[in-house]
């Protein structure tokens, strides 16, 4: 009986670790789309689906200082895109159609858009800990044709192996959120 004991423990010890490690992201890049065409980008503000009031507004400005931060691309200010979604009709970020993302990339003078959605922004309790989980999905629409070329669904969070076995708590949700949108971005500029 000794002999397998080692062999077991081994096994669920490598199971907790890659149990715990999260999810990979599922990632969508368009096999022939040039991304060295794209020099500026616009970011749409992101659709809400959580029940966390305000949180798509602090990921769309977080995803947008992720992204500066990468230097992969110039990006529009946010009070421009608001205004030409204005002029082009645009009421529900979620709702925008091909014809208007060709005349906004037009008028905004952008190659791409970046559109996002919110799913999921929750902070779950047990016992005396808080779990944070974020789930974001983003993506790349071009400007000419208003094809999505690239797009990224992430999700970040939950009690990592440490804090389950010594009963720590997690991250905050402003970390879980940080994480979440630099793993999605890492998967365009990569």
């Amino acid at each position: 009986m000794k002999q397998y004991t080692t062999p077991v423990i081994i096994g669920l010890v490598i199971l907790l670790l890659t149990g715990c490690a999260g999810m990979k992201p599922t990632v969508f890049v368009h096999p022939e789309y040039n991304f060295g065409y794209v020099e500026r980008v616009a970011i749409i503000p992101f659709e809400n689906l959580s029940s966390d009031q305000g949180a798509a507004h602090r990921v769309t400005r977080l995803f947008m200082s992720e992204l500066l931060a990468t230097e992969a691309f110039d990006v529009v200010e946010p009070g421009e895109v608001t205004r030409s979604m204005n002029n082009n009709s645009v009421l529900y970020p979620a709702d925008i159609t091909q014809d208007q993302i060709i005349a906004m990339g037009k008028e905004l003078g952008v190659q791409a858009f970046i559109i996002g959605t919110l799913n999921e922004s929750t902070s779950i309790r047990s016992g005396g800990t808080a779990t944070s989980v974020v789930t974001l999905v983003v993506r790349m629409v071009e400007t000419d044709s208003g094809q999505t070329v690239w797009s990224s669904t992430h999700t970040e969070g939950g009690r990592g192996f440490w804090s389950s076995l010594f009963g720590t708590g997690g991250k905050s949700t402003s970390e879980v959120t940080r994480n979440c949108v630099k793993r999605a971005i890492k998967t365009l500029v990569d």
